[in-house]
């Protein structure tokens, strides 16, 4: 089809009332030539549509319209008339393309200014094309306009935020920073920083979270971005500002920034410090710090010292007696374990005991033996029936869960629903035959008994239906007055217990900075609610206590300065002067600092966030730590680049294996795929099966240590580790394997102290179920635990990453020490699941070799060991006396 300028109507439209004669196209718009008028302009700029071309019978009819007026040409052939629709389509885009290469241009003089391509930018460059766009038309995808179709491409990508051209414009800018600082990078530590570390240090998002697994060289990373920020002039000293959890930390960082690059005017600062010095510029005086917010034990002492004083109070004494009877320990459903040993576990760790000091079976029989207690009702706690002797081979003497010794009545508590369902792991047929058992026993032997029910228990009426139903039997009830039953609980310890357990939801509380109400609101879909009531009942004076103090002396503590350093900078009274925040250890970050740090990036504009951390090694939550805002960071500050320092330098690739599967069972934690600068052969994680009678744990670690001597440089460090410090060995043992090994640095840690540090060899002890094993299986108390932040729903996670930190402070090795009889159920899990470790590097007894085969069938978690009884050999459960379990002597033979 010829194109052309020019086009004329058929020239019999004259005649029936056609007025134009001639149209033309130009760069400056449209002409329309009429026959007796003034020519038509149509300027392009004020042309609001494509022309529309509307076929007829013999002549086709072209409309164009501008400023809100259709002006229509007919009498036109078709072939002009497609022509001329076609001309006035290019002309047109022709016209807005200039517009458009316009705006291209400044977006790219943009990007040429900015350096690293943020979201915001992006979201700025896409509101300023937005803008554009009102008066510049884009094309369809189905015209064909060779001479503008990139150009409006472009203006189409950037308008929605085309991810491509995104990544694009970023990996051109990566790439050739990488190259320009390539000496930099080089040089800036011992050695070279990797490919990942360099990107890291380049990437400047308004959000970027660097996950830094162990070993991988974050202080490093966090080094050679200051020096890079520095050395490309994006900022001077004073616009970076580092923040880490500890003052031996900030200073650690602070020092490693001055040897390398020199004096600088950096802030490298506790979260402390930073709330400090906002509160001194915006109160023009430096506040003063309580010494109750540094001296745990002062604190203690004052908040023992005021819970006394309120227990003088007749109301406050009556709510802390209400709160010991119903409250004291945490309540776990039997029902929702699911074998009888994780609820034995429950058991031991917990340690149950009731206001007289019994070390009870169950919450359930706490709650009624304090009941009974409280009601001036003696009893005797599992008794032996006293009507008859019930021993058999394979049957120990009946006890019942009570004995009312002054009104001979015996109390079963019966964990069965109202259907007579048991827990999961117990045989109900069997349980419930046992019942019709003990009922026929009492039955025959004319002696009374009392039943409570599990069930009870859940419907909340265990107790008042417990005092209807000995109060049918005739049984008298003598109230203990207040002050007795204060007594019993200081001689067994449990005042100064419970003062300790106010003072740590003192801290929690404060340092959640709650506003009135959210405390009940965030509890009102919980199951303990009435316990968080009762606490709060008596935690509320000890708190305004505390306050007052505080006020009195015109101090703060670490909480207040938190939270007035948030105050000051969101309402304006204080703006940040840094351009670039650092985090260290991000996954230790608590909701209160990740405000704080969302605030200050917010108080400056094009502030970029730089945080690292690494969520695998997330191991206080008890502080109030909480890992979900590193898992989840992009949701609490927005659009985030993250990067994966995916190359360790500490530990070899067997530790790392072993290590990286076990922690990722955890499907909530990021996956990486970690690499090592050491290659092995062979596994260098090594199980290490004892018999340790007594937990004694000095000859196989000696053992352990003599091995590691005949095969290590001299020197060569070694870390024992343990969940809790007091399973590691006693000082004068710890003395003596010096001098046994002096070829060997010996230090000990519990898992916690041990993070951040590393050593040649590492030995875990304390791997085994019982009270202080590992997992541990301690709950937190319900109230501490509504105000932590939510726990994660994958089974034993942070023990899990504890384990992770553990293992991966080994250099060349890791030993697992443990006795299989009693083995730690992540033990069982390395086994069971075939990980890569060494398992025949010492001699072992056979019953360590032949444990796995000869666990408990009951409660599943214990293991059958030989032992003697008045009828011959037996075999019994490691869980006695929880488990009774038992099997004939030749069973294992």
């Amino acid at each position: 089809m010829v194109k052309k300028l020019s086009y004329k109507p058929h020239w019999l439209g004259r005649y029936c009332g056609n007025r134009f004669e001639e149209i033309r196209l130009d760069d400056s718009g449209l002409v329309l030539i009429s026959i007796d008028q003034e020519p038509t302009v149509l300027a392009w700029k004020g042309v609001s549509s494509l022309a529309k071309h509307t076929p007829g019978i013999i002549f086709d009819k072209v409309v164009f319209e501008s400023a809100g007026k259709a002006i229509s040409v007919g009498w036109l052939d078709k072939r002009n008339a497609s022509s001329l629709t076609c001309v006035f389509t290019e002309k047109y885009y022709s016209h807005h393309g200039v517009s458009a290469e316009k705006v291209l241009a400044k977006i790219s003089g943009h990007l040429q200014k900015i350096g690293y391509l943020r979201s915001s930018h992006c979201e700025a460059i896409s509101d300023f094309i937005t803008k554009a766009l009102v008066t510049i038309p884009l094309p369809s995808d189905a015209l064909n306009l060779p001479a503008l179709n990139d150009t409006f491409s472009q203006l189409k990508r950037w308008a929605a935020l085309d991810t491509s051209t995104i990544d694009a414009i970023r990996t051109k800018y990566i790439s050739e920073q990488k190259q320009y600082y390539q000496t930099l990078f080089d040089t800036i530590e011992s050695n070279p920083l990797t490919k990942k570390q360099r990107e890291a240090c380049i990437i400047d998002d308004d959000n970027n979270l660097v996950l830094a697994g162990a070993g991988t060289g974050k202080t490093s990373t966090m080094v050679g971005r200051v020096a890079y920020l520095l050395a490309s002039k994006q900022a001077v000293g004073q616009e970076i500002l580092m923040l880490a959890f500890g003052k031996k930390a900030a200073l650690e960082m602070r020092d490693r920034v001055t040897e390398k690059l020199g004096s600088t005017s950096i802030s490298a600062w506790t979260f402390h410090v930073l709330g400090q010095m906002v509160i001194s510029s915006v109160e023009g005086e430096k506040p003063s710090i309580s010494p109750l917010a540094s001296d745990e034990k002062l604190l203690n002492n004052h908040v023992e010292e005021w819970f006394s004083g309120l227990l003088e109070t007749p109301n406050y004494k009556e709510a802390t007696l209400k709160y010991f009877e119903k409250y004291l320990f945490p309540e776990a459903n039997p029902f929702n374990f699911k074998t009888q040993g994780e609820y034995f576990e429950y058991i031991r760790a917990n340690e149950i005991r009731t206001l007289k000091g019994e070390n009870v079976k169950s919450f359930e029989e706490c709650l009624i033996a304090n009941w009974l207690f409280a009601m001036g009702i003696e009893y005797k706690y599992e008794l032996s029936y006293l009507e008859s002797n019930t021993r058999t081979p394979n049957f120990k003497q009946y006890q019942p869960d009570f004995y009312l010794t002054e009104f001979g009545i015996y109390i079963e508590h019966l964990g069965i629903d109202r259907d007579g369902n048991t827990a999961p792991y117990i045989d109900a047929a069997h349980y419930n035959a046992g019942i019709q058992w003990k009922r026929q026993l009492h039955s025959k032997h004319a002696t009374r008994l009392v039943e409570t029910y599990h069930y009870e228990q859940r419907e909340g009426c265990l107790l008042s239906n417990l005092e209807e139903k000995l109060a049918s039997e005739g049984v008298l009830f003598e109230p203990l007055p207040a002050d007795s039953v204060l007594h019993t609980l200081r001689e067994f310890g449990a005042i100064s217990k419970f003062s300790l357990l106010l003072s740590s939801l003192l801290k929690r509380y404060r340092a959640n900075g709650y506003i009135p109400g959210e405390l009940e609101r965030l509890a009102d879909h919980l199951e303990s609610t009435g316990q968080l009531k009762a606490a709060m009942d008596l935690l509320r004076p000890i708190i305004e206590r505390y306050e007052a103090l505080l006020k009195s002396n015109k101090e703060i503590d670490f909480e207040d300065m938190i939270a007035k350093a948030i105050g000051y900078i969101e309402d304006g009274s204080f703006t940040s002067p840094w351009s670039y925040i650092l985090v260290d250890e991000f996954q230790d970050i608590s909701k209160p600092r990740a405000r704080l740090v969302k605030a200050l990036r917010d108080s400056r504009k094009n502030t970029s966030v730089f945080c690292v951390g690494d969520d695998w090694q997330a191991i206080y939550r008890f502080t109030g730590s909480d890992v979900g805002l590193t898992t989840g960071f992009e949701s609490l500050f927005g659009p985030t680049q993250t990067t994966s320092l995916d190359k360790t330098f500490r530990f070899n690739n067997s530790i790392n294996d072993v290590a990286s599967q076990f922690v990722m069972r955890n499907p909530s934690q990021v996956k990486k795929q970690i690499t090592t600068h050491s290659v092995v052969q062979e596994p260098a994680v090594s199980l290490v099966m004892k018999s340790l009678s007594d937990n004694d744990i000095f000859k196989p670690t000696l053992e352990i240590l003599q091995k590691i001597a005949g095969m290590a440089k001299q020197g060569a460090s070694v870390y024992l580790l343990a969940r809790y410090h007091f399973r590691l060995l006693e000082s004068k043992q710890l003395a003596q394997l010096k001098r046994s090994v002096p070829a060997l640095q010996i230090e000990q840690h519990s898992f916690h102290a041990s993070k951040g540090k590393e050593a040649d060899y590492v030995v875990i002890l304390g791997l085994d179920n019982t009270k202080n094993g590992f997992p541990s299986r301690k709950l937190t108390d319900p109230l501490l635990e509504i105000l932590l932040p939510t726990a994660e729903p994958f089974p034993d996670a942070e023990e899990r990453r504890l384990f992770y930190v553990a293992m991966t402070r080994a250099k060349h090795r890791c030993y697992l020490l443990t006795d299989m009889n009693k083995t730690s159920d992540f033990v069982k899990e390395l086994l069971a699941d075939n990980y890569a470790i060494e398992l025949n590097e010492f001699n072992s007894e056979e019953s360590q070799l032949t444990a796995p085969e000869h666990e408990c069938p009951s409660c599943k978690t214990g293991t059958l060991m030989k032992r003697k009884g008045p009828y011959g050999a037996f075999f019994g459960c490691t869980n006695y006396p929880l488990c009774s379990h038992k099997e004939k002597g030749d069973y294992l033979n």
